[in-house]
């Protein structure tokens, strides 16, 4: 599924002293089984501007394209079971006794068969790595795993793009770690993911490309390597490391992700 936004242009609170122009005229696209990175500073629109993927808020002015048709015209349960949004620490919205009814849920509501909604929810477990959670309750689960749990509900809608909005935030090492091989396996089996993030070190290892939003704006948007080596304010430390061994003279390229960074040092090192 190919999803494009053209000319975004959101405005909170019309027409009252309030008035604030969130979103001015944001264009971008998220590709078939690729990653989108979304990242820039506080009250630079991003979470504003994901909530448009799936409707969740209507643009003033713009369109929303689902395989170049205008999101408008299809049913809003549709929509959002296509395009499923994980908000920032969505194991709030846990209420069921068990981890299986919370991820059975969502689908229960499609009106799907019992037998489909059990596969949809092993397979959906199983690929967080909480299969073994199911008969736990959700409120006696550690913080990390509640935020798998609530993905995967969200994962047992079947979602062909998973938008997802700071989703390591405030999780340990290992978790942050356990989120970022879940994009990369969506990815490999063609589920599109938008990550929005501050974190400019997880963005680089899992995006295929970044757009930078500053004050409402599209800053910049294309390859992690154009985009952060272009914007050195928000680059990664990898890239600020290599940024400033290339200006001493020494040109090992455009790395981005740590491992691609270690190779060219390495060569660097041998050269």
């Amino acid at each position: 599924m190919r999803l494009e936004l053209r000319h975004i242009r959101h405005v909170y609170s019309p027409g009252t002293p309030f008035q604030v122009e969130a979103l001015r005229g944001v264009s971008l696209s998220v590709g078939p089984g690729e990653v989108l990175g979304i990242i820039g500073g506080t009250g630079s629109g991003k979470s504003t501007l994901v909530q448009h993927m799936n409707l969740l808020l209507e643009p003033a002015g713009g369109k929303v394209l689902v395989d170049a048709v205008d999101a408008t015209t299809l049913k809003k349960s549709e929509l959002r079971r296509r395009v499923g949004l994980v908000f920032q620490f969505p194991e709030a919205a846990l209420f069921a006794p068990t981890v299986w009814e919370d991820v059975a849920f969502a689908p229960r509501r499609l009106g799907l068969e019992e037998a489909e909604i059990g596969d949809r929810v092993r397979e959906s477990l199983a690929l967080v790595g909480a299969d073994h959670l199911k008969d736990r309750s959700p409120f006696a689960l550690s913080g990390g795993e509640q935020r798998r749990v609530a993905i995967a509900g969200v994962l047992a809608m079947g979602p062909e793009v998973l938008v997802l909005d700071e989703p390591t935030s405030g999780l340990d090492p290992a978790s942050r770690q356990d989120l970022l091989r879940l994009i990369r396996t969506l990815r490999d089996t063609g589920t599109s993911v938008v990550l929005v993030s501050h974190d400019t070190d997880e963005i680089a290892e899992v995006a295929d490309r970044i757009c930078i939003l500053e004050k409402g704006e599209v800053r910049a948007i294309g390859s992690p390597s154009e985009v952060f080596y272009a914007n050195p304010d928000f680059a990664p430390a990898t890239v600020s490391t290599v940024a400033a061994l290339n200006e001493t003279g020494w040109d090992i390229g455009h790395p981005v992700r740590f491992r691609e960074t270690l190779r060219a040092l390495a060569g660097l090192m041998e050269g």
